[in-house]
C-alpha cells in the first residue's frame, strides 16, 4: 500500500499534472479535503473509487481510513 500525495496546482482540473491524473485514476481510494479541492479534480478518479472527504473528519478518523486501505492492500491518493 502506498499513499500518493498529489498537488492540485492552481486548482483547475485541466491543469493537474499527467502523473497526478494517472494516480487519481489508478488508486481505489482517494482522500481529499473537500474544503479546498475543486470537485472537478475528482473526475480524474475511476468509477468505483472510494472518495472520502476529510474536511469534516478528525485526524483519528482520517488515520482509520489509511489503516483500512492498508489492510485491504489498496493504494491511496491524497
Amino acid at each position: 500500500m502506498t499513499v500518493h500525495f498529489i498537488g492540485a496546482g492552481p486548482g483547475a482540473a485541466d491543469l493537474i499534472t499527467l502523473r497526478g491524473s494517472r494516480l487519481l485514476a489508478s488508486c481505489p481510494v482517494c482522500l481529499y479535503a473537500g474544503s479546498i479541492v475543486a470537485p472537478k479534480l475528482l473526475q480524474h478518479c475511476a468509477p468505483g473509487t472510494k472518495l472520502i472527504d476529510t474536511a469534516p473528519m478528525s485526524l483519528d478518523e482520517i488515520e482509520a481510513e489509511y489503516v483500512a486501505a492498508h489492510q485491504a492492500g489498496h493504494d491511496v491518493s491524497r
